[in-house]
């Protein structure tokens, strides 16, 4: 089918045509209808706002601590978005950021809008990543620098579950911009089966699950969240800035625990979220991991066991009898939940548990949260908060556990390996390359290989040493592609295109990673459509796992493996030319978030028939900021649909720096005050184009009065270097536009109320 229209309003109807040339009308209707099926196609339409806000209201308490958060529609998690198989999604999105929060990352107050796991097979412009994709989207209101708009506004992302690569399933939304979706930018997406069966499948049985953070600037997790709810005890978590770093890192680190002042046992203001169910039942629950940092969290039931039926939006073989599941950033399950009927009707609700320990691999230091499975009857204790120690959280032996965090050699080397896992009584741990996808993929398909590509990890965080940075003008809009900076391999040529060339700017050299424009590009075809393999090494036994995630579609995991000592991609070739490493072509599981084993390899394959630029990317929030990413190009700029984008126009925002930390400051009327920590000998630059502000530096007392003058304008940008430290007492600088003076006051009216002042602390280290 084809879709023949696409429109921003909700007055219109748009039709599709089947290949028997009749036209379907689609009815548009506001989205929150969409969650019931009809036996007709709709347009479902949401409007969506992203603000930034307090945690002070209902639907977005999460713990019970008044912070800064960022918020859809005033929730978090943002409203669910529930269509049906064969409807269409708009979103009409607006960025009403008006803080400098996000601010803390390095990034601005632009935003953008992913459906994770969409393919957006016609519309990769509505993929939602900036200086990828399409140009961040500025806040409203906020004044332009260049005479132009790249976005529409409202912005219209969407899809159509028909032709874009979106079938029923588990799916879920986020900002792709710094560390938003940490701060509460994301959502539950859900495209649901027609039709009915025995299964009891209500969107609303969804987790959302999210470690929780002390605030936007400090990144000590200190809860855990199912659906935008928890609580903490009388222990909170504190951490210095070498823990925090180790942390961000992805090589753990335990945090002290120190007395929560916000604990008032008996007037608590949150409540841990609900699930009522009946008994003699079968119900499905989908499971979210929309987790930030490298904290991957283990899920379990009270006295019920449950059956994976999905992972990341595809079905996959039914896996039975399990007692626990593990899931890592952006990773999502599909679990079936029979319900019994003996159970205590004067008893306690069950407990949803879920944990994650802050110290991985040792499972030290955990935090942890519930949710309750209430039968009829049985009663909930709104008095219940689990302690510091997560008392009554250990799972006793036997376990039969699936997707456990790979970080394990021992419990690599002794899985339960395919088949034998189909046996309901197999204990052990069950890996995702022993998954098996139900219907059968044809060989002679998936083998049809265009060529490998190798994919290697350091301990710089960065794909085969090189720290991705982006275009002023994103990767889908170039044409032709501007190659300047960029970095990576061009495989052309041909069919099968196995010739493959690399390529590196002269910036970068060998034994030191490198900063540029990351790209694979891959050939695109529409017929007899080639795969690609990428076979993705992380070399050291000790590091994170990291989960790996590709935007435009699913790969399929053909192989995975781990060693007990360090490695390299020359070793993971050398293995494959001696014929010790293995491929699985027989129904290999689908994902779109994979864990790569340290001291391992997964080895992935995709298929080459999605034209487009779509970013592949470590999921660990801190990570893919910092540049573990790259681009994989598929196919030329004629063969992309651009939408109502505009070609060849430089975003207004710059892109981030590589690097990650807070090394800009956009310096406009209106900003809200801004703060920053950088390291010694960091540029931090202050960004503004129009002839009309400067930067000064002043003593704190004049910061705090806003007693600044200084009439003179100035276009941008200011550029400040910070000085070295002497010792390791850190240092705090002050600064302010002296624009519009008031003599008699003795006030800068562009600092005093238009915001215009900045502090910025230089330290040995700082953190996002």
């Amino acid at each position: 089918t084809t879709t023949t229209t696409t429109t921003t309003t909700k007055s219109t109807t748009t039709t599709t045509t089947t290949t028997t040339g009749s036209p379907i009308p689609k009815k548009t209707v506001p989205g929150e209808q969409c969650d019931i099926c009809t036996d007709y196609p709709r347009k479902c339409v949401f409007d969506f706002k992203l603000e930034m806000l307090k945690s002070d209201a209902d639907g977005r308490r999460a713990d019970g601590r008044i912070r800064s958060v960022l918020a859809y529609n005033g929730q978090i998690p943002g409203p669910p978005i529930v269509i049906c198989e064969g409807d269409e999604l708009l979103v009409n999105f607006k960025n009403n950021i008006t803080g400098n929060m996000t601010n803390v990352d390095g990034s601005s107050n632009v935003t953008t809008l992913h459906f994770h796991g969409i393919r957006e097979k016609t519309r990769p412009w509505s993929d939602g990543v900036p200086f990828v994709s399409q140009c961040p989207i500025t806040p409203e209101g906020q004044p332009l620098f260049f005479p132009y708009n790249q976005n529409p506004s409202p912005f219209p992302y969407g899809f159509n579950t028909n032709v874009d690569g979106a079938p029923a399933g588990t799916y879920w939304y986020h900002s792709h911009v710094g560390a938003q979706r940490t701060n509460g930018a994301y959502g539950a997406l859900i495209i649901k089966e027609k039709g009915t069966n025995a299964i009891i499948d209500d969107a609303s049985n969804t987790l959302v699950l999210q470690e929780w953070y002390e605030s936007s600037t400090n990144q000590v997790p200190v809860s855990l969240l199912v659906n935008g709810n928890g609580r903490i005890g009388e222990l909170i978590n504190t951490g210095d800035d070498e823990q925090i770093t180790a942390h961000l890192k992805g090589k753990g680190a335990c945090f002290n625990l120190t007395e929560n002042k916000h604990f008032h046992p008996d007037n608590f203001t949150t409540n841990y979220t609900e699930f009522h169910v009946k008994p003699g039942y079968q119900y499905r629950f989908r499971v979210i991991g929309a987790i930030s940092q490298n904290l991957p969290l283990r899920l379990s039931i009270e006295n019920h066991t449950f059956t994976a039926i999905a992972m990341d939006s595809r079905n996959i073989q039914p896996v039975t009898n399990l007692t626990d599941l593990w899931l890592a950033a952006g990773e999502r399950y599909d679990i079936l939940v029979n319900t019994t009927e003996e159970y205590d009707q004067s008893g306690m609700a069950y407990k949803i548990k879920v944990i994650g320990y802050t110290d991985q691999p040792d499972n030290h230091c955990p935090l942890c949260t519930i949710a309750w499975l209430k039968y009829p009857k049985q009663y909930i204790d709104y008095t219940y908060v689990t302690d510091s120690a997560c008392t009554g959280f250990h799972l006793p032996s036997p376990l039969r556990t699936l997707n456990p965090v790979p970080n394990k050699y021992t419990a690599w080397k002794n899985r339960i390996k395919y088949p034998h896992w189909k046996y309901p009584s197999t204990i052990g741990g069950i890996f995702i390359a022993d998954l098996r996808e139900p219907k059968s993929k044809s060989k002679s398909t998936i083998t049809n290989l265009a060529n490998t590509q190798y994919i290697e990890f350091d301990g710089n965080i960065t794909f085969n040493g090189l720290r991705m940075s982006y275009p002023p003008v994103p990767f889908l809009l170039q044409d032709p592609a501007d190659a300047t900076n960029r970095c990576g391999s061009e495989c052309n040529g041909p069919p099968p295109f196995t010739k493959c060339t690399t390529k590196n700017p002269a910036t970068c050299t060998a034994n030191k990673y490198c900063n540029c424009q990351h790209v694979v590009k891959e050939p695109w075809a529409s017929v007899n459509v080639p795969w690609v393999e990428i076979v993705l090494v992380n070399n050291n036994k000790v590091a994170a796992a990291h989960p790996i995630h590709q935007h435009g579609g699913w790969y399929w995991v053909v192989g995975e493996g781990q060693y007990n000592h360090n490695i390299n991609s020359s070793f993971i070739r050398h293995q494959d030319k001696i014929n010790k490493i293995s491929r699985n072509f027989h129904n290999p599981p689908p994902k779109d978030t994979i864990q790569v084993p340290p001291g391992g390899y997964a080895i992935i394959r995709t298929k080459l028939d999605n034209a487009g630029t779509w970013i592949f990317h470590c999921h660990i929030n801190y990570h893919v900021t910092i540049g573990m990413a790259m681009v994989l190009q598929i196919g030329e700029p004629q063969d992309w649909r651009t939408g109502p984008l505009q070609r060849n126009v430089e975003c207004e925002t710059p892109p981030p720096p590589p690097r990650g930390g807070p090394t800009t400051i956009y310096w406009f009327y209106g900003m809200e005050n801004a703060e920053r920590c950088v390291t010694p000998g960091t540029e931090v630059t202050f960004n503004w184009v129009n002839k009309d502000h400067n930067v000064n530096t002043v003593p704190e007392a004049d910061y705090d009065s806003c007693n600044v003058n200084n009439p003179t304008p100035y276009a941008g940008d200011c550029i400040w270097l910070a000085p070295m430290l002497d010792g390791s007492v850190p240092e705090n600088y002050y600064f302010a536009c002296g624009r519009y003076y008031n003599s008699t006051t003795r006030v800068g009216y562009h600092c005093k109320h238009g915001g215009m002042k900045a502090k910025i602390q230089v330290r040995s280290v700082c953190t996002l």
